[in-house]
């Protein structure tokens, strides 16, 4: 078989190896397919800001077919569709306890050890998800960052109760945005939701899912007094995925006293103005990973998982010239939102 590798930053290599054994809990996959995100274009041009490895086998977020199993896996059968975690979490410290995306062992398929870019994937039946008959090979591939979105939307719920009333706005609608946007949309009921991104091939789709369009000319007050701190005060959850500075800091003058900003987008330094914090008393939420969120992204995925399909942009082949057109579209936002390689 094949396997495509992230050698060095901007550097691909392909190896011909052997098809891998399973043992115990182990299952053996046929991937069918990946799909590119902003982690694995930081991977390639060296910009991504966590723990990383080179050389290593990308891709995280994934479909594919149970092509054998081990002798002690009870959940799947050969055949079975499936996709896979992120993260390879111990199960066994305090952290993992409360939520296994915060493992004081973790480890990040694609990004710290090896990921599914390759014809034959292994791994322990606890990693693994069984995708409902309905729920496609494509649809699949996309299971991961929406449970991403899922573990956030869940921590908001937690803080706010029932949000089918609030008035929502979700900060950028790339993979993570759009994933938001159909939870909010279709397990939660919300119908005042807003979003926001300088695509017009993002915005056009977000619109189809039901999202309003954003008024860019909110958020920019910077006026010392209390009643400007309410001017732009419109909702009450935003969502940040953008990962900008900017940005971030401009939610804090969008959000209702006791709103909540949701922050998925990682940023290594901002400037806020943080007394609106104080002043409007805010909640601030952050969240990582999609552990413990796959199945009930899947179960969503079951009744309206062809909707998501329209996410992917482009497709292309997983040898060495497809990944290469894959990472250049993937790194234009504005005409690609999702690049999957077809295996």
């Amino acid at each position: 078989m094949n396997k495509i590798i992230i050698d060095t930053p901007k550097v691909f290599t392909t190896e011909i190896c052997q098809k891998p054994l399973v043992q115990n809990n182990e299952v053996l996959i046929k991937v069918s397919r990946i799909s590119l995100c902003g982690s694995d274009i930081h991977l390639y041009n060296g910009t991504y800001s966590g723990p990383i490895n080179y050389p290593i086998m990308f891709g995280h977020e994934w479909s594919g077919v149970v092509a054998e199993t081990g002798a002690k896996v009870t959940k799947f059968k050969k055949g079975d569709k499936v996709t896979g975690d992120c993260s390879r979490y111990c199960s066994d410290c305090e952290y993992c306890e409360v939520d296994k995306n915060l493992c004081v062992n973790i480890e990040k398929y694609g990004i710290t050890i090896d990921g599914a870019s390759a014809g034959y994937i292994v791994r322990n039946e606890k990693y693994l998800y069984k995708l409902t008959q309905n729920v496609s090979l494509i649809a699949g591939a996309l299971v991961e960052p929406i449970a991403v979105g899922a573990n956030l939307i869940e921590k908001v719920v937690k803080q706010n109760g029932d949000i089918s009333n609030k008035k929502i706005l979700i900060l950028g609608a790339g993979g993570i945005g759009m994933g938001l946007l159909f939870l909010l949309t279709k397990k939660y009921k919300c119908r005042n939701i807003y979003a926001s991104d300088l695509s017009e091939l993002k915005m056009e789709i977000a619109k189809e899912f039901g999202a309003i369009e954003f008024d860019h000319t909110q958020g920019n007050d910077t006026q010392n007094d209390y009643k400007s701190l309410y001017t732009n005060a419109e909702y009450d959850i935003v969502f940040e995925t953008t990962g900008n500075a900017d940005v971030f800091a401009s939610a804090l003058n969008l959000l209702k006293p006791m709103g909540v900003l949701a922050c998925l987008g990682m940023i290594p330094s901002v400037e806020i103005n943080q007394k609106l914090i104080v002043i409007k008393s805010l909640f601030v939420i952050g969240s990582i990973g999609g552990t413990g969120y796959f199945d009930d992204v899947i179960a969503v995925l079951s009744k309206y998982g062809r909707s998501v399909e329209k996410l992917v942009s482009g497709e292309y082949k997983a040898d060495i010239d497809g990944v290469k057109k894959a990472f250049k579209a993937a790194q234009n936002p504005s005409k690609t939102l999702k690049a999957q390689l077809v295996f």
